[in-house]
């Protein structure tokens, strides 16, 4: 399976070296996103950082519905990145529950949640944007809450074994083509 496929196509099933594996590649993909985000424009960079990314681009937003100014480009690439790091987690999520015999609802739930999360301290952060720094607290708190639930959704679902009903897994090896 190459990586473009194990990390932007949701069918079939991995199992939980492939799963830890494509994690993995997914935050060294993002890393290396940032470090070549930086020299261009450091607002568009954070937003390739798991957890932090999701934070900063809910501060760009609430920035630029307070000021009643319309989306510029970094705020665009911003929710691209987030957007593109998110479906890329769905899919190995989705892949490796299959794997295990659950059905995606759990991963729902936890989208759904972390939705809520992000849109409540949206709203915090759109209450708080004129005091400036203040805008600090509700983003960490939004970055420390969704991390520790998909830290715990992450680590449930990777440790669950494989289920022999749901078929022998595709374990992912880099190949050509």
């Amino acid at each position: 399976m190459s990586l473009l496929s194990l990390l932007f196509d949701p069918r079939g099933a991995i199992d939980r070296r492939a799963f830890w594996s494509g994690l993995i590649q997914l935050t060294i993909v993002s890393l290396a996103v940032v470090v070549g985000l930086t020299v261009v424009d450091m607002d568009v960079a954070w937003a390739a950082l798991p957890a932090v990314g999701e934070a900063w681009v809910l501060s760009d937003v609430a920035g630029h519905l307070r000021h009643a100014a319309p989306p510029d480009v970094p705020l665009i690439a911003g929710v691209f990145l987030v957007a593109a790091r998110l479906y890329a987690t769905a899919c190995l999520m989705l892949k490796r529950a299959r794997d295990a015999g659950k059905r995606p609802h759990a991963l729902i739930v936890l989208g759904l949640a972390s939705l809520l999360v992000h849109v409540l301290v949206g709203f915090w952060v759109y209450d708080l944007f004129p005091e400036g720094m203040a805008i600090i607290a509700p983003l960490a708190a939004d970055a420390m809450v969704t991390a520790v639930l998909g830290l715990v959704f992450t680590t449930w679902l990777g440790a669950l074994r494989s289920s022999p009903a749901s078929g022998p897994a595709r374990s992912w090896r880099l190949s050509p083509g």
